[in-house]
């Protein structure tokens, strides 16, 4: 005998019946959202998903505390172990070229530049010049991919673009893309570009591979007309990892990499050859200009805040 008479609706039937009864009585709108999307399916499908990294992260956050809890109160942390006398000797020695300074006098900061007239005698791993008598580390393949990586968030990057912004946007030229704010615009970020590109290849990949280090040694000392041709021959001359002057190899093929990678990203009438050999011979210019400041920059400063103790 059959579980369910035939005049008589299953239970499965009766639901359908009352769910197309729900349906009929809602707005068209809603009765489709509801079709399209039925809720208890979107939530089945998303408890699985959400609760179970939840649940891991709560194990997680609570496990260190579990661990914490579960030592006996009486405990105490490991005593200090005794250095030896060549971790000691070895200490004191960072400690001595950590505080030991190039000269008389004490070391002034301005802007977070080092101003002298004394410097310490070990500088920063990231510290863009060198000034006399410092003893930097040598930088590693990586070292200098991430030292050129460091140059571009450092905010005295953005000062020679916007000035080669401003330039082209007083001459209207090259690139051409007008003289509105619109075109000032569009100047700076061809300008942020073309310098990021140089300083990424030149004092990165090209420094790792030709071996050379990209930071600038300042004479700091002495007459001023000896301290600018010394800067700017390091536009052409570049010391080696072994404190070698070499050949600029890196940064003269980092400032071509910059300038005529620019036929692929300026406007049409400034994608040229000539646009991109006259924009490298700006840029040599522009690194001479560049390592004067560098020679001179931290005097400057220091005279204009009176920092001479």
């Amino acid at each position: 005998m059959p579980l369910f008479h035939p005049f008589h609706p299953s239970p499965r039937f009766a639901r359908e019946v009352v769910r197309k009864n729900l349906f009929a009585a809602m707005p068209p709108s809603r009765a489709r959202i509801r079709r399209r999307f039925p809720l208890s399916r979107v939530a089945s499908r998303l408890v699985i998903p959400i609760a179970l990294p939840a649940a891991l992260l709560l194990l997680l956050s609570l496990a260190p505390r579990c661990r914490a809890e579960a030592l006996p109160s009486s405990s105490l942390p490991n005593a200090p172990q005794p250095r030896t006398v060549h971790a000691a000797a070895k200490a004191t020695q960072t400690d001595k070229q950590n505080t030991q300074m190039t000269g008389p006098g004490r070391d002034n900061v301005v802007f977070g530049v080092h101003v002298g007239p004394a410097y310490p005698i070990k500088p920063g791993k990231w510290d863009t010049y060198i000034a006399a008598g410092q003893r930097p580390e040598p930088l590693s393949a990586t070292n200098k991919l991430l030292y050129a990586a460091h140059e571009q968030v450092l905010p005295i990057v953005v000062v020679p673009a916007l000035f080669s912004a401003g330039w082209g946007q007083l001459s209207d030229a090259d690139p051409h893309a007008g003289v509105d704010a619109g075109g000032f615009g569009e100047r700076l970020g061809y300008a942020a570009l073309r310098q990021s590109t140089d300083r990424l290849t030149g004092d990165g990949l090209f420094a790792a591979a030709f071996r050379q280090d990209p930071r600038f040694y300042r004479e700091t000392n002495g007459p001023i007309v000896h301290r600018a041709l010394r800067a700017v021959r390091q536009t052409f001359v570049r010391r080696n990892d072994e404190g070698v002057d070499r050949f600029n190899a890196s940064g003269i093929l980092g400032h071509a990499v910059g300038n005529y990678l620019t036929m692929a990203y300026y406007p049409d009438d400034s994608s040229s050859v000539a646009v991109a050999t006259s924009g490298f011979a700006t840029s040599i210019a522009g690194d001479m200009g560049i390592k004067l400041i560098q020679e001179f920059g931290p005097d400057i400063l220091r005279l204009a805040f009176r920092r001479n103790q």
